[in-house]
C-alpha cells in the first residue's frame, strides 16, 4: 500500500516510499474477559492465542497491561463483539472469523519511529538485510525496508530523532473534500513537536536523500518523506490507499503504542455456532 505523509498547513513534504498494512480490534482484559455482545452464539468465532516471545521478559501485571492495550486498540479500530482472556501465561481474543486477520494483527508490537535517511536504494537481495530492523534499539542506526508500487526499497537509517511514545493521538479520518479517502491524523506532545521541528530544520538543510526521513513501524518503512523547511505545529498526516479499516487500524496501533510485551501467535482456531 502507497502511504505519504503530509504536515497539516504546510505543504513541503513529498512522500517517495511507503508500504502499510495494521489491525486492531474490541476486548476486555485482565485475569476475566472483557465481552462486547455474545459473539459466540451468533456467528463464527476465530481465537487466537498469542504467547510471549522466547526469552521475552513476562510478568503477570505486564501481560495484564498487554491485555489492556490489545482492548484500546480493538475499541478504536472500531471492531465489537470481541473478547481477550489472559490465562496460563498467555492472553487469547476471541472474535468475529471474518476479522481474523485483524484479530492476528493485534499482537504487533506497534513501535513507531521518525529516523533521518542516510541513504536509499532500489532492494537487490532478499528480507535478511532487514531482518533485524525491528528488534533494534532505538539509539542505533538500522537497515529498514518498505515497498511503493511493487519496489521494494532498502534505506540506511540514524538513530531514532522522534520516538512513538511523543505520538500523543492518532486518529483515523476521512477527507472529502480532496478525493484522497482515509487518512491517519497524528499529533505530537509538546516534547515531540519540539523534536520534529528540530530534525525537519536539520533535514531541509540537506540534498536527497538525506533530507528525508522514515517513518518506521516494528521495522518496516511506511514512508520516507523529503523535507523542504522546519516544521512546527505538532501535527501531521499519514495518508495513502487506505480503506476505513486500515486506517482505523494504524490509528489504534499507534495511539497505543507498544505492547509491554513481545508476543506471537501461539494458536488459531475457529469456533462454529451451536
Amino acid at each position: 500500500m502507497a502511504v505519504r505523509l503530509r504536515v497539516v498547513g504546510v505543504m513541503c513534504l513529498v512522500a517517495l516510499v511507503g508500504g502499510c498494512g495494521g489491525s486492531s480490534d474490541s476486548a476486555g482484559s485482565g485475569g476475566s474477559p472483557g465481552v462486547h455482545g455474545s459473539a459466540a452464539a451468533r456467528s463464527p468465532q476465530v481465537v487466537v492465542t498469542f504467547a510471549p516471545e522466547s526469552g521475552a521478559p513476562s510478568t503477570p501485571a505486564a501481560l495484564k497491561r498487554t491485555a489492556e492495550l490489545i482492548r484500546d486498540r480493538a475499541e478504536a479500530a472500531g471492531l465489537g463483539e470481541t473478547e481477550v482472556t489472559v490465562e496460563g501465561g498467555q492472553i487469547t481474543v476471541t472474535g468475529p472469523v471474518a476479522r481474523q486477520k485483524s484479530l492476528e494483527s493485534l499482537g504487533e508490537p506497534a513501535e513507531l519511529g521518525f529516523r533521518p535517511v542516510l541513504s536509499q536504494a532500489a532492494a537487490a537481495g532478499g528480507e535478511d538485510e532487514c531482518r533485524a530492523a525491528a528488534d533494534a534499539s532505538p539509539s542505533e542506526p538500522i537497515t529498514a525496508c518498505g515497498e511503493y508500487q511493487g519496489t521494494r526499497y532498502t534505506y540506511e537509517l540514524e538513530p531514532v530523532a522522534v520516538p512513538g511514545t511523543d505520538v500523543a493521538d492518532a486518529e483515523a479520518a476521512f477527507d472529502k473534500n480532496s478525493g484522497t479517502g482515509w487518512f491517519v491524523k497524528l499529533e505530537f506532545t509538546s516534547a515531540g513537536a519540539q523534536k520534529f521541528t528540530d530534525v525537519t530544520g536539520r533535514l531541509a538543510t540537506q540534498t536527497s536523500p538525506n533530507n528525508q526521513f522514515a517513518i518506521v513501524l516494528d521495522g518496516t518503512v511506511l514512508s520516507a518523506p523529503q523535507v523542504n523547511t522546519a516544521i512546527t505545529g505538532g501535527k501531521a498526516e499519514i495518508s495513502g490507499t487506505f480503506t476505513k479499516r486500515e486506517a482505523q487500524e494504524l490509528a489504534a496501533h499507534l495511539s497505543t503504542g507498544a505492547l509491554p510485551v513481545r508476543l506471537t501467535t501461539a494458536s488459531v482456531s475457529r469456533i462454529l455456532p451451536n
